[in-house]
């Protein structure tokens, strides 16, 4: 089935009824949590909606209640991964401005965004999966330079690149941690922690070029336009 494209003017899919009562509350979990066993044991060929209902022991007319297809599932399981991603992401930015050292306030955050991929070991497989569908590709985008945006936020008021400097310092950050974490999941399966603290090495090692290098701090206005040479 070709995914159908996000209609005009729509910046996401959303689910076709929200539900508000125990019950239907408890059918639309179900369909999530079996979603992501599907996409994680079967990969995205497999993942179909008759499939997951099979699974979730509702019939596929349930459902299509909640969900018009594969897509807005998968969005659906995602955008609640994001949310908690994007919270740790506000987390680190404001301990730093409590005056937490910034690598104090990135090593409580990077621990906290590993827990989250070890209890939803589908988020690499439904990361592939997105980037694989040509409509959900660039919504993928969005969600990730929204986390960049909240990590800019630190890079230039903390450690005082110009805004735009900030953003590519910070997309870097998030694309590099974020690939490394997928490759973690789906090659090693959460068995080799030495890919873990190697992420952590190298994003430590990449952001300190930026959070100490010498210079003044103060704010955007004491930003820099390009990255340090050398």
């Amino acid at each position: 089935m070709n995914p159908r494209p996000l209609p005009a003017g729509r910046t996401s899919y959303s689910t076709r009824r929200t539900p508000q009562q125990a019950r239907g509350q408890e059918t639309y979990e179900r369909i999530l949590v079996t979603a992501e066993k599907v996409l994680v044991r079967e990969g995205f060929k497999a993942f179909t909606t008759v499939k997951i209902a099979e699974e979730a022991g509702i019939n596929v007319a349930t459902l299509y209640r909640y969900f018009s297809d594969k897509q807005e599932i998968l969005v659906a399981i995602f955008e609640r991964l994001n949310a908690e991603r994007e919270a740790t992401s506000r987390d680190i930015v404001e301990a730093m401005h409590r005056g937490v050292p910034w690598r104090d306030a990135l090593e409580e955050g990077f621990r906290n965004l590993v827990d989250i991929r070890r209890q939803n070991p589908g988020m690499a497989a439904l990361s592939l999966a997105m980037s694989a569908t040509p409509s959900l590709a660039g919504l993928l985008r969005r969600f990730r330079q929204s986390n960049a945006r909240i990590i800019s936020e630190a890079l230039s008021e903390i450690a005082g690149l110009d805004p735009d400097t900030a953003m590519i310092v910070a997309q870097c950050a998030i694309e590099a941690h974020a690939s490394l974490l997928d490759m973690w999941l789906l090659d090693y399966g959460r068995q080799e922690e030495r890919i873990v603290e190697e992420t952590q090495r190298m994003l430590f090692a990449y952001l300190a070029l930026y959070f100490d290098r010498p210079g003044p701090k103060a704010g955007p206005a004491a930003g820099v336009s390009a990255p340090p040479q050398g």
